[in-house]
């Protein structure tokens, strides 16, 4: 980040100075103790679980020349101590301080209940072949990620590509307030977060907080195969509308795809108004295709020809535990997609499953969290889309993966062909005891189930 000075932060936190030199230069800013380098500003963050309160001995331990907290505190350090009302806010209103000093700077907000971290990074590579990108790392897609994201910023990108996370109504709206993104992208709507947002329609809500948020001159890309996010154009009150996907209304049209196993490589064909051209991408599924549109259409939108287009397709570092395929020493093909899981993901996971090639294909398949009361149904029902397609073995882990085997049962899977096991353990020797050459391997879950556990123990006893 560019350095900025005590002074500056007490004013754009509205915070009080009660030691420390409102002269002094901070050049880069954590609300992690462990991470404090020699003159941070370290933010004392209160948590779910941790008080940041707690670790500020830590922090000047480790260097820290500022800390900016809630209360008076003892410390034997020489620190700049500002105190703000409410810590987190002060990060968040930093950021927005911070963000506002770029005014060349293009933000572009990227949201959806399955993908928006794929479309992040496919937005970044493609970017970044005329520009200067910064992206969102990881997952760091909330009320506390996108501030420290922007708090990145150098002062010399061309753009910031910001995922925009949620699990409650008002928080896009925060963090668009925030970041002022210009360009919004919504991939999708489906059954997330339903435990704390109660019904679909609501999660559409949240997630079109990020475009009613665009400013007058703001550009909307959305999803047009999707209704939900259709939608959201009737609430759209800036410059443009962009919608891709592979109905031939949408301006940017996707149609014969085609996924070639010994090249991995999935083949599409675009047209824009009357250009055409065929593009490929090294991951599978028609998910990702729907992903790449999004990040095509801004490309295209800012000025990038089709050669820069395929170039960063190529090029994609993608986010890891997404659609990871890793081949085993005995030929064993497994698509490790174990970062998250919802309704969405998962049939698409599935969707990916069957369209591949494999001696035998196995779904070892874990929960879908925070779906509320609609969980024992979406959980029968992606039981019954893994039966209607190409799946020869099930490994149900937990107790909701219980009730995916159930919903497979009822579809007509083979009794003899589902196996239920308590964790990642059992899954992982089950899996070791029925292998055989060929094999291709589908393992998703929520992330709290930590599913790359079975990965990674298939992965090792197998080297």
């Amino acid at each position: 980040m560019q350095p900025i000075t005590i002074k500056e932060i007490k004013e754009a936190v509205q915070g009080k100075l009660i030691q420390g030199d409102p002269l002094l230069r901070i050049e880069n800013i954590t609300t992690d103790s462990r991470k404090v380098s020699r003159g941070d500003l370290f933010i004392a963050i209160i948590g779910d679980r941790f008080d940041g309160h707690r670790f500020i001995e830590e922090a000047a331990k480790n260097g820290a020349a500022a800390v900016l907290t809630d209360r008076v505190i003892n410390t034997n350090y020489k620190l700049a101590v500002i105190i703000a009302e409410d810590t987190t806010r002060a990060l968040q209103d930093l950021a927005h301080y911070y963000r506002k000093q770029f005014s060349n700077l293009t933000v572009v907000g990227i949201t959806g209940s399955a993908g928006k971290t794929t479309t992040k990074d496919m937005t970044a590579a493609l970017l970044n072949e005329n520009f200067k990108v910064l992206k969102t790392d990881g997952n760091y897609n909330n009320h506390i990620g996108l501030p420290l994201t922007l708090l990145q910023l150098e002062g010399d990108e061309d753009f910031a590509i910001l995922e925009m996370g949620m699990s409650s109504i008002g928080e896009i709206d925060l963090l668009a307030k925030i970041a002022l993104p210009s360009y919004g992208i919504v991939t999708n709507i489906g059954a997330a977060h339903l435990q704390n947002l109660g019904s679909i329609e609501n999660v559409a809500l949240a997630k079109g907080e990020l475009i009613n948020n665009l400013p007058g001159q703001g550009t909307a890309i959305l999803n047009y195969d999707d209704k939900l996010v259709r939608q959201m154009s009737a609430d759209f009150t800036g410059e443009e509308l962009l919608y891709y996907g592979f109905s031939e209304k949408a301006d940017l049209q996707a149609f014969a795809m085609e996924y070639n196993t010994q090249a991995s490589k999935l083949y599409f064909t675009v047209k824009q108004a009357a250009e055409t051209r065929r593009l490929f991408l090294n991951r599978p599924g028609k998910h990702n295709v729907y992903n790449a549109l999004a990040a095509i259409a801004l490309g295209r939108k800012v000025g990038l020809d089709w050669e820069m287009i395929q170039a960063g397709l190529k090029k994609i570092k993608y986010t890891s535990l997404r659609l990871d395929i890793q081949k085993s020493a005995e030929g064993v093909l497994i698509i490790n997609d174990t970062y998250n899981a919802n309704p969405l993901s998962m049939k698409a996971a599935l969707d990916v499953l069957t369209n591949m090639q494999g001696a035998r294909k196995i779904a070892i398949l874990g929960s879908m969290l925070e779906l509320g009361d609609n969980s024992r149904e979406a959980h029968l029902e992606i039981g019954k889309y893994l039966a209607d397609g190409d799946c020869d073995l099930l490994l149900a882990v937990g107790q909701l993966g219980a009730i995916i085997a159930e919903g497979a049962y009822q579809a007509g899977f083979s009794q003899k062909n589902i196996y239920k096991l308590n964790n990642n353990n059992e899954a992982a020797k089950l899996y070791q005891e029925h292998k055989k050459e060929g094999d291709l391997v589908l393992v998703k879950g929520s992330r709290a189930n930590k599913m790359e556990e079975i990965v990674a123990a298939i992965v090792d006893q197998e080297d």
